[in-house]
């Protein structure tokens, strides 16, 4: 389980918060405006040689872009058979439907920390509600989940890491004023 993970300089100037982060098991949300270095954290704690990790005991990190898994804008090579396997069935898929299958296929452990870049793009309230499901399931196996998202239906029950501060608080009086409106035109 990554505990810490310690930016290289590389990555701390494109991360509008700092060149620390620290996370939680279970599910962790990076929460802030697109530019504010979501994605840049994923990526550089997959590959990133230069930032330095902690973690709490063997950890396996399995970073999933549902844009790569799309056939239609993936670029260059699959990567690992299961990246192969994955953009094979996008081919007869929906995007829903290839989220998930990524469950199904990743075979998460308790030793996967699992990188998913806005898995909710593209999704209807079904599938994002699907994949929530499948989220928790994965937490309940014992992976830990960092969630790069735009999405407050994964805010129950996550650590968040906010990238831009009072952004939870922005987007949360925002969710209340339209379920108050909505609340109003009911009634009218």
């Amino acid at each position: 389980m990554l505990k810490k993970i310690h930016l290289c300089m590389n990555h701390a100037r494109r991360v509008k918060r700092g060149r620390e982060l620290s996370f939680a098991p279970g599910l962790n949300l990076l929460l802030g405006p697109n530019g504010t270095g979501k994605s840049t954290i994923l990526r550089a704690i997959a590959e990133c040689e230069e930032c330095r990790r902690i973690e709490e005991g063997p950890t396996e990190y399995v970073f999933f872009d549902a844009e790569l898994a799309n056939p239609h804008t993936a670029t260059g090579p699959a990567g690992n058979y299961t990246n192969m396997i994955l953009r094979t069935r996008a081919l007869f898929s929906s995007h829903g439907e290839i989220l998930q299958d990524v469950f199904k296929t990743l075979g998460i452990t308790p030793k996967t920390c699992l990188l998913l870049d806005e898995p909710e793009a593209g999704q209807d309230y079904d599938h994002v509600l699907k994949l929530r499901a499948a989220m928790d399931r994965a937490v309940k196996r014992g992976a830990q989940i960092i969630c790069a998202t735009h999405e407050f239906m994964f805010w129950e029950r996550a650590h968040f890491i906010e990238l831009r501060r009072g952004y939870r608080k922005r987007i949360s009086k925002a969710v209340c004023r339209m379920k108050c409106l909505n609340e109003q035109e009911d009634t009218l």
